[in-house]
């Protein structure tokens, strides 16, 4: 096996581990999720509006279901890339 074919081979499994490693992180997002009463938008600094159960609960299982199908859709989308690769 030449040079360029183990640089192909290494740039795949690089992309592949990142690939897992995102979708691993999605997943422990969406089980981390489960229970919460809050959505809360921040700028790094602990600021920025907060949807409480309390307050707004329509307003939260929307939310909350919105965030859901959009993890579910991306972890989708990085399986099929994974299989391409």
């Amino acid at each position: 096996m030449d040079q360029k074919t183990l640089e192909y081979m290494a740039e795949r499994v690089d992309k592949a581990r990142d690939i897992n490693r995102r979708i691993k992180e999605l997943e422990h997002f969406i089980t981390y999720m489960e229970g919460k009463s809050r959505v809360h938008i921040h700028d790094g600094h602990g600021n920025g509006p907060r949807i409480r159960e309390e307050e707004y609960k329509r307003l939260l299982i929307s939310a909350k279901t919105a965030v859901l199908d959009a993890i579910l859709e991306e972890i989708e989308l990085l399986k099929q890339e994974l299989e391409e690769i």
